[in-house]
């Protein structure tokens, strides 16, 4: 009997494989199983030489799609029903239709284009993915910010000795002062360009919608839930940098019979952009590098906030956190990627370079989150792991804290004053408005009590106690659960309410 010759094995290969992946598809863990076999089998097969050259030739891409996504021609064959020939896409482009056939070649070879007939394109799964809101945006920012700063990262590292990236200035300001003539951090690159900021912005919420919630991989009942108590006026857990706020809202609905509030924390700017959030999650203006003002909350909810920051601003994050909380009760909850110390997955790896080159950031290993965790004052409970090419959650608490604590307390009834108490505190109040703290960073959810009742919580709350005691009640100056408590209040309200209180 004649044995089957190579390229008819590969043909049976071809064909088995075809099965896997349509079946893989129904698995996700499968799927990634059989992606990992056939990424070893191409680089196995592949020469070095071929490896080496395909990499030189990498920058390529990128800089082809960007120009394809500017001109529109990306966007344009996606919503076409139809394949479109070079001379439509002229048309509707203003471009050469050489230049265009040119720059189509690249991205018809790696299957972002379908060439049905000769200069006629028509889109597939990657370009039609590509133009949803998160992803074109997203490819917007960082072909913008971290191309040309990942460019120019080799002569940073060599005027800095190559020393380890730990600190701003670095890369990317390195980049616009000596490139660009600007003096400027990415943060402050982004605020400086509107439409690039709502590109950055729809990348972090896409990253966020797409992603399984910390929930649905680790149990929340063992984490936070147990031990919460049954008051509905309680903060059960602060989403702090949360964006426009899928996660909180996430939260929120899946544990719907959990008393306690669930609070949404971010910059004023971005807070004040959120055009629809459930109404159950309390809005607040804030910015992490300032004290928490909403004290001994259950848990303090981070996603993908640490990975962007050096060693040094993480620390000043953790400590404005540790300052609020409550030992034997709050957690601290940190949804990171913790890398392996050896055989980091790619994805992971190629986004800590991008930390660095874009804002000094890092992924840290186990090791170097326990060192962090440790210098603020934390004690880690647990590193939540599945796969290394997975997230994972970091559980923390007070140092200290006994195991009879971490099962979690009621919070404690704010104290009573009497009225020269609240005479001075008036004054104090004042005070607190007229601050510059207050002023840069806006704590929306402070003053939003529209009836005595609400007041009447506020003023018992706002003015900051000097001792530990006295801090115990600020959680009621966070809003109730109602429609009228997410919106955020107007300056004008805000001054006639401070003007009762002085009447008072």
């Amino acid at each position: 009997m004649e044995l089957p010759t190579i390229h008819e094995r590969i043909k049976a290969i071809q064909d088995c494989m075809n099965v896997l992946v349509d079946e893989a598809k129904q698995d996700e863990d499968a799927r990634k199983e059989l992606l990992d076999v056939a990424m070893k089998s191409v680089a196995s097969l592949e020469t070095p030489a071929e490896t080496i050259l395909r990499i030189m030739h990498s920058p390529v891409v990128p800089s082809v799609l960007t120009a394809v996504i500017k001109m529109g021609a990306l966007q344009a064959i996606v919503k076409s029903e139809t394949p479109m020939t070079v001379m439509q896409l002229a048309t509707i482009t203003g471009a050469d239709e050489l230049l265009i056939v040119r720059l189509m070649r690249p991205l018809v070879a790696l299957r972002f284009f379908l060439e049905t007939d000769v200069e006629t394109y028509a889109s597939t799964p990657i370009s039609q993915m590509l133009t949803a809101p998160h992803f074109l945006g997203g490819f917007q920012f960082l072909s913008a910010g971290a191309t040309k700063s990942l460019a120019y990262l080799p002569d940073y590292l060599a005027m800095t000795g190559y020393r380890s990236v730990n600190s701003v200035p670095g890369p990317f300001e390195f980049h616009m002062k000596v490139h660009e003539d600007r003096e400027q951090s990415m943060f402050e690159w982004l605020i400086s360009d509107p439409p690039m900021f709502a590109n950055w912005n729809a990348f972090m919420s896409g990253r966020r919608a797409h992603r399984k919630q910390w929930y649905e991989m680790y149990p929340a009942d063992q984490i936070i839930l147990e031990g919460v108590g049954n008051d509905d006026d309680a903060i059960l857990l602060v989403d702090v940098g949360g964006g426009e706020g899928q996660d909180a809202e996430a939260f929120r609905a899946e544990f719907s019979d959990v008393p306690g509030r669930v609070i949404l924390q971010d910059l004023p700017k971005v807070i004040k952009n959120i055009e629809k959030l459930d109404v159950r999650v309390v809005r607040m203006g804030y910015n992490f590098f300032r004290p928490q003002p909403v004290k001994g909350a259950r848990a303090y909810y981070f996603r993908n906030i640490f990975h962007n920051w050096s060693d040094v601003d993480c620390l000043k994050i953790l400590e404005n956190t540790a300052s609020a909380m409550k030992k034997g009760h709050s957690k601290l909850l940190m949804f990171e990627w913790i890398l392996p110390e050896k055989d980091v997955p790619l994805f992971p790896a190629l986004l800590d370079i991008n930390l660095m080159a874009l804002l000094s950031g890092m992924e840290r290993t186990e090791a170097q989150w326990r060192m962090l965790l440790d210098s603020a004052g934390f004690e880690i409970v647990k590193f939540w792991k599945t796969t290394p090419d997975t997230e994972g959650m970091i559980e923390a608490v007070l140092k200290g804290d006994s195991e009879e604590d971490k099962e979690g307390v009621i919070e404690a009834e704010p104290k009573r004053r009497n009225l020269t108490e609240l005479i001075d505190l008036f004054d104090d109040l004042l005070g607190f408005f007229d601050n510059e703290e207050f002023k840069e960073c806006t704590i929306e959810a402070m003053a939003i009590g529209k009836n005595g009742k609400d007041m009447k919580g506020m003023v018992e709350a706002l003015p900051l106690g000097k001792t530990e005691t006295e801090t115990e009640g600020m959680i009621e100056a966070v809003p109730k659960e109602n429609e009228n408590d997410t919106e955020l209040m107007p300056e004008a309200v805000l001054k006639e309410e401070n003007e009762k209180l002085v009447e008072l």
